[in-house]
């Protein structure tokens, strides 16, 4: 073999040690990562910029109404956020709730979604709703709501969920979130409170 060959031969060997260099920092950095399920096709479309409380409500109804996990977080106010339950319906589940936050409402709605058909679309209506301002960017929203729910776990037999809501939203940065929601039974009929219950738990 030429000098000229031998040359050659060794600019080749040497590409390839350096690509397979570069290589191995890619493999160990792309293992750094989880992959994600990927977000509801219509989890953008289905969000608008909370700028006003209505808004904000459109946008949790929504979200509840069709399960969409990544919207009903947004909806809520980050780690400052807390749900008081209705104390009869959390009954001996108290600690349950003590510390219930953003992480519980996902993981209570990813329950209740494994247990919905990918079509499900259930139904929330709101009724005698009532705002009071504190200041410009803080307010109480209360409403009596109905929530039809259909699920394909057999054991949670209710598919009528009825009580009133209570809001504590705050503005931040021109967009409405809820920092706080009081939950209070007003019927025989089961409440929110238990339906988070239930489904965080199954």
């Amino acid at each position: 073999m030429t000098f000229r060959g031998r040359f050659f031969g060794f600019q080749s060997a040497a590409a390839r040690l350096k690509a397979g260099v570069a290589v191995v920092p890619l493999v160990l950095l792309a293992s750094c990562f989880q992959l994600r399920e990927p977000e509801p096709a219509g989890a953008a479309s289905d969000w608008l910029p909370p700028t006003q409380i209505d808004i904000l409500l459109a946008n949790f109804t929504t979200a509840v109404q069709t399960l969409n996990v990544v919207n009903y977080e947004r909806t809520f106010a980050g780690p400052q956020y807390r749900f008081l339950p209705d104390p009869t319906a959390a009954g001996t589940a108290t600690t349950l709730f003590t510390n219930w936050s953003v992480n519980e409402e996902r993981d209570y709605l990813n329950g209740l979604r494994r247990r919905s058909a990918v079509t499900t679309q259930n139904q929330l209506t709101f009724s005698g709703r009532r705002d009071q301002f504190f200041t410009a960017d803080s307010a109480e929203v209360s409403a009596l709501y109905q929530l039809k729910i259909v699920q394909s776990d057999t054991a949670f037999r209710s598919t009528m969920l009825e009580g009133n809501i209570r809001l504590l939203v705050r503005r931040r940065n021109n967009e409405w979130k809820i920092a706080s929601w009081r939950d209070q039974r007003t019927s025989s009929a089961l409440s929110w409170t238990d339906l988070k219950k239930y489904f965080i738990r199954n």
